[in-house]
C-alpha cells in the first residue's frame, strides 16, 4: 500500500468516524484508481555509497584492539583486489558451486598477510588466547561476506558493478567502520561477552517493557560495584538499541549507565510509564479534517517529547560505557538509520556537545512518529551536519531491532516486544474502517518477528564465518583438541567455565537447536508480552489506568525469568540472587510503591493540548 492510497483511506475513515462529513463511495474508489504522478522524485542513491553501506555493515562489530583493526580496515579499503577477485570468482560461478571462491580468498590471505594482518600462529591456548589473532579471524571473517553482497548488488541493478565506484565504495565504507570502532566506548572483552537489550515500539503499550527494564536496572543498581562473592562488579549493558517507545526506555537504559545518574534513570521510567498523558507528551493540530490530504502532516506534534528529553538527557551519556541506537525510517528513501550516540559518523566532526545531545533526542523523536498520527522528522544527525529526509517510525521497517546489536557486535542480547508471539485474535471486521485498522496491526506484528528470526539467522551466519575462518588459519597448529576448542571460544579465556555448557539461540525457530561452533558467542533470551487479558494501549492513547498494569506485567515477568537474564548477562554474586529469589508480588509490591498518586498524573491536565 502506498502512502498516497494510506492518506486517503485514512481520511475516508476519520471523515466518517470523527466529523460526519460522509464521502461517497465512487469518489474514494476514482482517487484510488488514479496513477501515482510522482512530483521532484529524490535521486537514486549512487552506487559507490551503497557499496560503501554494505563494506561498512560488514566490518563494523565488536574488537578486542580496534585501534589495531581499525589499521587493518583502512588498508583494505585502500587494497580491495582480494575481495574484488573474489566477487569476480563469484560471478564467474553463479549457480554453482562456489567453494573454490572462498578457499582461494583464505588460502591467498594465509599467504600473504594483507592489510597489515598477523601471520597465522603455530601454537594456540584456548584458555589464555591471543586477542590480535582473535581479531583476526573475526575481521576476516566480516570481509570474506562482502563480496557476496556485492554480488547480490549487482544481481539487483540487472549489471555487473563497474569497478570506479566499487573501489571508491568500498574505501568509504572500510573508513567509516574504522572511525566507528575506533570511537565506540565499549568493545569485545575476552572473558566477558558484550551485553545489548533490544526494545520494541508500542505507544503506551511500552510500559510492559519499562516494568522489564526498572526490575532489571534494580538489580544492577544493588549489586553493581561491589566485589565478589556478594557483588556483581562491573555488569552492565553495554548497547541499548529500540524503536519508537522503545527508543525512549533505550535512552534511560544508556542515562542509568551515566555516573551518578542510576536512580534518577529509574525514576524517569518508572514516571514516563505510570504517570503520563497526552498531554504531557504532544500537542494537537487541531484544524479541519480534510486538510490531512493537503497541508497537515500528522495529528500531532511531540513537543512534551521533546521536553521530557531534553530535561532527562545530560552530555557524559555520549561519553559513558553505554552505546545507544534509536531506529528510524526516512519515507523518502525506505532506508532504516540506526543513530548512534557515540558513533562519529552519525555527527559533524565539528559539533557541539550541545549539538550531538540535541541530535541524539532529534532522532530518538524520529524513531517514535507514527505515520498520518505525528507530524514527520525533517532531520537526523549525520557526518554531513543535519540528513534531510522525511523521518518516522522505525516499526514500519524494523520494529524489533535485533540487527543493529548483530551488526555492532553484541553477544548476549536481551529481546523484548510490547506485543505477543502472534497477533492478538480479533472478530470478523464489521465494515472497511475495521479492515483498515487489522491491516495496519498485522502490517506491524510481522516485522516483529520477522526481524528476530533475521538477526538470529545474521549472527549465527557471522559466527559460523569466523569459525570456519579459525579453523583455516589454524591448520597448521599441532594441538588439534586445543585448536578446535580455540575455534569453538570454549575455553575460559573466551567465557568463564560455568557458561561453557549453555545452548545458542533458543528460540521458537530453533527450538533445543545448538550450534557448539557459536554457543559461547551469540546467545539470546526473548521477551514477547505474555498473552493476557489486560487492556492495551491504541495509537497514541497514554493513561495510568492501562499502563500501570502493563508496567507490573512487566515486573511479573522479569521476576518470573529473573534468573535466566543473570545467566544471559552473567550477572552474578548473592546480592543478584537475593533480588532474584523475591517473590513476584513483593517484586510488584515495590514497584506499586514507587508509583506516584494517580490524581497527580491528571490533576490540573487538560485531555488534549492544541497546538496553536
Amino acid at each position: 500500500m502506498n502512502r498516497r492510497t494510506t492518506y486517503l483511506l485514512c481520511l475516508s475513515a476519520l471523515a466518517v468516524v470523527s466529523s460526519g462529513c460522509f464521502l461517497r463511495t465512487d469518489y474514494i474508489l476514482s482517487e484510488l484508481n488514479k496513477p501515482s504522478e510522482v512530483k521532484n522524485p529524490p535521486l537514486p542513491i549512487p552506487i559507490r555509497e551503497r557499496v560503501a553501506r554494505l563494506t561498512r555493515s560488514h566490518l563494523v562489530d565488536a574488537y578486542a584492539n580496534p585501534a589495531e583493526v581499525a589499521k587493518w580496515m583502512s588498508e583494505l579499503g585502500r587494497s580491495p583486489q582480494l575481495v574484488l577477485e573474489q566477487l569476480a570468482c563469484l560471478r564467474d560461478t553463479a549457480g554453482g558451486d562456489n567453494r573454490a571462491c572462498y578457499d582461494t580468498f583464505l588460502t591467498r590471505v594465509a599467504r600473504e598477510a594483507p592489510w597489515g594482518l598477523p601471520s597465522a600462529p603455530k601454537a594456540v591456548d584456548p584458555n589464555t588466547p591471543d586477542a590480535l589473532e582473535v581479531d583476526a579471524q573475526r575481521f576476516l571473517a566480516n570481509t570474506l561476506g562482502i563480496a557476496p553482497s556485492l554480488m547480490v548488488l549487482g544481481d539487483a541493478l540487472a549489471a555487473p558493478l563497474e569497478p570506479f565506484p566499487t573501489e571508491r565504495g568500498i574505501l568509504e565504507g572500510a573508513e567509516s567502520a574504522a572511525r566507528s570502532v575506533s570511537a565506540r566506548k565499549w568493545g569485545r572483552t575476552l572473558g566477558r561477552p558484550s551485553n545489548a537489550v533490544v526494545l520494541s515500539g508500542g505507544g503506551a503499550n511500552g510500559a510492559f517493557s519499562a516494568g522489564i527494564m526498572w526490575r532489571l536496572l534494580g538489580v544492577l543498581e544493588q549489586c553493581r560495584g561491589k566485589p565478589a562473592p556478594q557483588g556483581c562488579g562491573d555488569a552492565r549493558i553495554d548497547l541499548a538499541a529500540g524503536t519508537s517507545t522503545g527508543a525512549l526506555i533505550s535512552a534511560l537504559v544508556d542515562l542509568f549507565h551515566t555516573p551518578g545518574q542510576e536512580a534518577r534513570a529509574r525514576k524517569v521510567l518508572l514516571d514516563n510509564y505510570t504517570c503520563s498523558v497526552e498531554s504531557d507528551l504532544y500537542c494537537v493540530n487541531s484544524t479541519w479534517i480534510w486538510k490531512i490530504a493537503t497541508d497537515v502532516r500528522g495529528l500531532v506534534r511531540f513537543d512534551g517529547v521533546y521536553q521530557k528529553l531534553r530535561s532527562a538527557m545530560v552530555p557524559a551519556q555520549l561519553t559513558n560505557g553505554t552505546e545507544l541506537v534509536t531506529v528510524s525510517v526516512d519515507f523518502d528513501t525506505g532506508d532504516v538509520y540506526g543513530i548512534s550516540d557515540q558513533d562519529p559518523e552519525d555527527f559533524a566532526p565539528n559539533a557541539t556537545e550541545a549539538q550531538r545531545v540535541e541530535g541524539v533526542i532529534n532522532a530518538a523523536v524520529a524513531s517514535i512518529v507514527e505515520p498520518v498520527l505525528a507530524e514527520p522528522v525533517g532531520w537526523v544527525p549525520s557526518r554531513t551536519g543535519r540528513h534531510p529526509g522525511t523521518f518516522l517510525d522505525g516499526g514500519v521497517r524494523s520494529g524489533l531491532p535485533l540487527l543493529q546489536a548483530v551488526q555492532r557486535g553484541a553477544e548476549r542480547v536481551l529481546v523484548i516486544s510490547t506485543g505477543g508471539v502472534d497477533p492478538s485474535p480479533e472478530g470478523p471486521p464489521g465494515n472497511a474502517v475495521d479492515t483498515l485498522m487489522r491491516t495496519i496491526d498485522l502490517f506491524v506484528a510481522q516485522p516483529r518477528v520477522g526481524e528476530v528470526q533475521q538477526g538470529e539467522l545474521a549472527a549465527v551466519g557471522r559466527r559460523f564465518a569466523e569459525y570456519n575462518v579459525c579453523e583455516a588459519r589454524l591448520q597448521a597448529v599441532e594441538s588439534r583438541p586445543g585448536a578446535e576448542s580455540f575455534c569453538r571460544r570454549a575455553g575460559t579465556g573466551f567465557v568463564p567455565p560455568e557458561a561453557r555448557a549453555l545452548p545458542a539461540a533458543t528460540s521458537m525457530w530453533l527450538g533445543p537447536a545448538r550450534f557448539e561452533q557459536v554457543a559461547s558467542s551469540w546467545r539470546t533470551s526473548w521477551m514477547f508480552r505474555p498473552e493476557s487479558a489486560l487492556a492495551t494501549a491504541n495509537g497514541y492513547a497514554f493513561s495510568p489506568k492501562v499502563m500501570r498494569p502493563l508496567f507490573k506485567e512487566g515486573v511479573r515477568t522479569f521476576q518470573a525469568r529473573c534468573q535466566e537474564v543473570l545467566r544471559l548477562f552473567e550477572i552474578r554474586g548473592g546480592i543478584a540472587q537475593a533480588e532474584c529469589a523475591k517473590a513476584a508480588d513483593a517484586a510488584v509490591a515495590e514497584a506499586e510503591a514507587s508509583f506516584p498518586p494517580e490524581g497527580q498524573c491528571t490533576q490540573g491536565k487538560p485531555e488534549q493540548r492544541s497546538c496553536d
